[in-house]
């Protein structure tokens, strides 16, 4: 008798599609949430945290083009004086112009800035004009003196997340214009004394560029500013009481000026000898017209000095 012996099968049941496609939607729920999270840190970064870097960026090349100008005009200064002394300058000024505030690596370019180095002969902004007449002791009969100058630096900053500014060197002064006021950083040749009599001392600064044109430079890179005097003379004149100084100012920034001269004709105590008008030129340009009376002398310092810009 033969015996047949079964073989019995070994029952393996297959994977589950359920548990298949649980976990397939677990990991794109997990991925899609992950995502979620990192647009929404990357949102916050770029929403909060850029502008915010920006306008210390912003804010920092301000003050520092503030203080650049600065110090181009304490070059000047120097020349100056070492004209004062020799009458004859040997010195030369150099101060750099930074144009371009910082940006944020991957989320935001620097705030590109526009620097105009504007010669006398280049335009009529700005400029500054005195007109009096004296006398000459000895010598009977009346005298009339008129003299202009003119030219200056400009430093455009459209900010895109500070205040827009705009810092103008002109007449050896610096001065700051924004949307809501002016400011004179660093005050001109323009003096005043009561002692013994009313005595004006004046400063006309002439720009000259080696174009004779308006040079203009944008960007974010540095432009360096090299400056030397090239004349300079320092005359005094004898005035009677009734005779009337006329200074005009041709400037972006007349209320700058205007605070400037109050404040000064205040510290000598003398707050009614001089009249002021402010007169509307242009888009964005004003003549400031000054009128002293009772002054018995003018120091008048005239200079003219050479810029050269490099990039």
């Amino acid at each position: 008798m033969q015996l047949f012996q079964r073989k019995r099968s070994v029952f393996r049941p297959s994977p589950s599609k359920t548990k298949k496609d649980s976990e397939g939607v677990a990991s794109v729920v997990g991925t899609i949430l992950a995502l979620i999270v990192f647009l929404s840190i990357l949102g916050i970064f770029t929403n909060h945290f850029v502008p915010a870097m920006m306008t210390s960026n912003e804010h920092q090349h301000d003050n520092t083009v503030v203080s650049q100008l600065s110090q181009f005009k304490q070059g000047v200064d120097n020349l100056l004086m070492d004209s004062t002394t020799s009458q004859v300058s040997t010195l030369s000024s150099f101060a750099p112009v930074t144009l371009g505030s910082s940006g944020v690596p991957m989320f935001a370019v620097g705030t590109q800035s526009q620097m105009n180095v504007i010669p006398q002969s280049g335009s009529t902004f700005p400029y500054f004009d005195v007109s009096f007449n004296y006398n000459v002791p000895g010598i009977t009969g009346t005298y009339h003196l008129s003299s202009t100058s003119g030219g200056g630096v400009v430093v455009n900053i459209p900010n895109r997340y500070y205040v827009p500014q705009s810092v103008l060197y002109e007449n050896d002064a610096v001065l700051l214009g924004q949307s809501n006021g002016q400011l004179m950083l660093s005050d001109p040749g323009f003096a005043v004394s009561s002692e013994g009599g009313t005595h004006l001392s004046l400063l006309e600064l002439s720009l000259a560029t080696p174009t004779a044109s308006n040079m203009t430079y944008s960007g974010t890179n540095t432009v360096s500013l090299t400056s030397g005097l090239l004349t300079y003379s320092d005359n005094y004149y004898t005035t009677s009481s009734a005779s009337v100084i006329t200074v005009t100012v041709g400037t972006p920034f007349p209320y700058a000026w205007l605070g400037f001269v109050n404040s000064t004709f205040s510290q000598a105590n003398l707050t009614n000898g001089f009249t002021y008008s402010v007169q509307y030129a242009g888009s964005s340009l004003y003549v400031l017209t000054l009128k002293i009376t009772g002054v018995s002398s003018v120091s008048l310092t005239t200079a003219l000095l050479s810029v050269s810009p490099e990039d």
